[in-house]
């Protein structure tokens, strides 16, 4: 994690002081040679970290910056270990015993600086940070080439409060990592119960304006109906009453699948079951819409047979075909099954519009309808193909659109395969 500019300040300042106070500690003992050699590392040390800095302010908000602050990271951790570890083997053999126990106390000091310096802001990076070691292991081996009295003590002791304190550094980077867990889960928390509460909006939305155009058009052709002058335009309004009330009653039906399935309520009741008829029986529910909207509906015969729910299934491939109906403009709309691995895939292809490559992704969500959708009664809540979707997860199965179709769209559902009826 780059280190902000007061943390370096700090470390420089820690060091200056070490640097400037030690030999004054030793005093005359301290040869000239070493306390020089001392202030010069120390110079040196600092001119470099205030090139990289110039640097960095310089180049401000460009790689290079990002590429100066991680080498300054690296200068003030290893850099800053290197002069006080050679700093501390320059000094100490002058030193005595008090000033030793207080540089030895001070380099502890500075591993703990380091350990708690090194904690990341997650993204954690999965690595060993082996700096913190620099100082405890020089000076466990200074005090074994120096044997003296406080040897024993001061020599386990800097490797045992190395390892306790990269220990503590462990604990305290898994408390940031889970407090930042924590906290993604909270904001995605909020997000969804934001998307929810947004989703119910537009459904009550959706259901006060969708359900007023059919019953709307249903009081208008009812009005023609009860005026016309002859038989033929009466009939006409009539077929269009028909088909208002129709509408109204595939938006409520929708509606009440749609908060069924939501609720976790509906428990399929799976068995094997025989496509061809089922296919059949879906076109001849459809068949008067499509009908009324110009479409020709084909249902190719199967002997193919599915584990799934009869009712789901009827109204998962339902929803499919009439979504074809009411919104693709096509003139011939195509049910059939065909084999596919081990599963079968029942689809509804059409020849009509298709479907547009912005509106794919999310065409099965909740809401969500096609940007073109015509300018008669073919409104909606955009809930039949999310509730396809759901009533085919309630079966293992899944809905898809094929994205290689061209010549309108060719939307499936797929479960798992059981058996083929032997020809009769």
């Amino acid at each position: 994690m780059l280190r902000a500019l007061p943390v370096h300040l700090i470390a420089m300042a820690s060091l200056i002081a070490w640097a400037i106070f030690l030999p004054m500690l030793i005093g005359p003992s301290l040869p000239d040679r070493n306390r020089n050699l001392v202030y010069g590392l120390t110079a040196l040390y600092v001119l470099a970290w205030l090139t990289l800095l110039s640097v960095s302010v310089l180049r401000r908000g460009s790689e290079p910056e990002v590429l100066a602050s991680q080498a300054g990271n690296r200068l003030v951790i290893w850099g800053g270990n290197a002069v006080i570890i050679i700093g501390f083997w320059l000094a100490m053999p002058y030193a005595d015993e008090a000033v030793r126990m207080l540089c030895v106390a001070g380099a502890f000091a500075t591993v703990a600086t380091e350990v708690l310096g090194a904690i990341e802001r997650p993204p954690t990076r999965r690595r060993i940070v082996v700096s913190p070691l620099a100082l405890p292991i020089s000076t466990a081996l200074y005090f074994v080439v120096h044997w003296d009295r406080f040897s024993l003590i001061v020599a386990p002791f800097s490797i045992a409060y190395a390892f306790n304190v990269m220990t503590l550094r462990a604990v305290v980077q898994r408390a940031v990592d889970r407090t930042h867990d924590a906290r993604q889960a909270a904001e995605a928390a909020l997000v969804q119960v934001a998307a929810e509460r947004d989703a119910k909006t537009r459904f009550l939305t959706s259901a006060s304006h969708d359900l007023g155009q059919p019953l709307q058009a249903a009081r208008l052709f009812f009005d023609q109906a009860m005026r016309a002058p002859d038989a033929a335009r009466r009939e006409a309004a009539a077929r269009r009453v028909t088909w208002a009330f129709d509408a109204t009653e595939q938006l409520l039906r929708q509606m009440l699948d749609h908060l069924r399935l939501e609720s976790g309520v509906v428990e399929p009741h799976l068995s094997q079951l025989a496509l061809g008829p089922l296919i059949a029986r879906v076109a001849e529910m459809h068949e008067p819409a499509a009908r009324l909207a110009g479409v020709t509906l084909l249902a190719l015969p199967s002997r193919l047979r599915a584990t799934a729910d009869v009712a789901l299934l009827e109204r998962a491939l339902g929803n499919l075909v009439s979504n074809g109906i009411r919104h693709a403009k096509a003139r011939r709309l195509l049910i059939g099954a065909r084999r596919r691995a081990g599963r079968v895939r029942l689809w509804v292809i059409d020849d009509g519009v298709g479907i547009s490559p912005a509106d794919a992704p999310q065409l099965f969500e909740d809401f969500v309808q096609g940007s073109d959708h015509g300018d008669e009664i073919r409104g909606g809540f955009g809930l039949g193909l999310a509730s396809a979707r759901r009533m085919a997860g309630l079966m293992d199965g899944a809905v898809g659109l094929d994205p290689k179709w061209r010549q309108g769209s060719a939307f499936w559902l797929e479960l798992n395969l059981t058996e083929a009826l032997a020809p009769g």
